[in-house]
């Protein structure tokens, strides 16, 4: 495990330190894996490098480190600057941001001259801008937030969040087979999903969202629990679709019996975490409102 951990570090390094793509990069190669790939293969890695014809000219073998000519050394890294700068162009498309004049790069990957002079090439109308040390952007960042939360002043949610509830039952328009009667012998749609908030809505932590209410759909009701769900789709209509996963549980104490009961439930997404509140709406007190992710 530690030549394991040596390799992955040996190559966090490297990435951070690429910079020219005509630069042959040379990666130390623990004992433990030349002796395991040995042990299977019957003969060193030196060797099986040396038959593969693909490899001519492109990898060798010096000692105990692994050479990569050009060629081959800016594959290692390829993939992961042209992800970035497509997923940063398919950004700056959104009505959102498309006006945003600067890009901020933080992170370890940031600190590849590599990745830095692709990004600056794809997007040349944006002021780039790499913080010193910008791997430990990301950490002084939270400890920062840790001292003064209100530094961040919203967030964008990188879901649609909502709970799954029952709706009074539409004819031709909700599936047959989603429909129940309750106690008062009402029809209602099972499995619906009712919208908390919407991917890419901004989230402060100073504003809550806003009440939904929620009934009891039997007299001996004390408590409501609610499936809480996520998902990537703006406008879901079942929790049963296919983009809906379940992230966890909401559970609403409902005081007294009998139906008529309903309590109003808000969600707070602005903070570090999610906090639920609800009130009764016949009394306006408080109630109980607790959400669980750990199934």
């Amino acid at each position: 495990m530690v030549d394991y951990c040596d390799l992955f570090r040996e190559f966090e390094i490297k990435k951070r330190k690429y910079s020219n793509m005509s630069d042959r990069i040379m990666i130390r190669v623990p004992i433990a894996l030349n002796d395991g790939f040995q042990e299977k293969h019957k003969k060193p890695i030196k060797d099986h490098i040396a038959n593969r014809s693909q490899y001519k000219d492109k990898v060798s073998w010096v000692g105990d480190k692994l050479r990569l000519e050009p060629e081959i050394a800016k594959t290692l890294f390829q993939n992961a600057c042209v992800s970035a700068t497509n997923h940063l162009k398919s950004l700056f498309k959104l009505p959102e941001v498309k006006d945003v004049p600067t890009i901020l790069m933080v992170g370890g990957f940031s600190e590849s001259p590599m990745l830095q002079e692709i990004v600056q090439n794809a997007l040349p109308d944006k002021q780039v801008i790499i913080p010193a040390d910008a791997g430990l952007a990301v950490l002084k960042g939270a400890v920062i937030y840790g001292h003064d939360p209100s530094v961040i002043q919203e967030r964008r949610c990188r879901y649609t969040y909502g709970v799954e509830t029952s709706f009074p039952f539409k004819e031709g328009v909700d599936p047959i087979d989603k429909k129940f009667t309750n106690d008062n012998g009402k029809d209602f749609c099972s499995n619906k999903f009712d919208i908390h908030v919407r991917i890419g809505e901004a989230a402060s932590s100073k504003e809550n969202q806003a009440w939904e209410s929620y009934s009891v759909v039997r007299s001996d009701q004390t408590e409501v629990t609610f499936k809480f769900f996520a998902t990537e789709d703006k406008e879901p209509n079942f929790t049963t679709d296919p983009r809906c996963k379940e992230i966890g549980k909401l559970t609403v104490d409902v005081p007294g019996s009998g139906m008529g009961r309903s309590v109003k439930v808000r969600m707070i997404f602005g903070d570090t975490e999610l906090h639920a509140e609800a009130i009764v709406e016949q009394t306006n007190q408080k109630t109980k409102a607790s959400l669980n992710f750990l199934g």
